[in-house]
């Protein structure tokens, strides 16, 4: 009796524990995103400027992609990038490899 007690408790605080750790609230890539885009935007006017994109570029090697790639993104070519022109050239160009590609993508 005393060991059934001890596994109905054990079940009980694995299930606790799940259902905890599920409800935990996770933080969407859209959110990384626009964290990431007002991180650049340091003048707050919803673009990003080439200079706002080299000075970032310097400090974060990864924006550095942004960087090299500013002419390619800025679809209507005003000198600024969007948030609607960076998710499109995302979509465009996925990334090839590398550690974010999810395990069995194209090779």
């Amino acid at each position: 009796m005393k060991q059934l007690f001890v596994a109905g408790l054990l079940m009980g605080a694995t299930f606790f524990t799940v259902e905890t750790y599920a409800q935990q609230p996770q933080q969407p890539q859209q959110d990384r995103r626009e964290g990431f885009f007002k991180k650049i935007d340091t003048d707050n006017d919803g673009k990003l400027s080439k200079a706002e994109v080299d000075a970032a570029a310097k400090e974060d090697k990864r924006t550095s992609r942004l960087s090299e790639n500013f002419a390619a993104i800025d679809a209507n070519k005003d000198g600024f990038l969007t948030k609607e022109e960076l998710q499109a050239y995302r979509k465009a160009n996925p990334p090839q490899g590398g550690p974010r590609q999810k395990e069995g993508g194209n090779k």
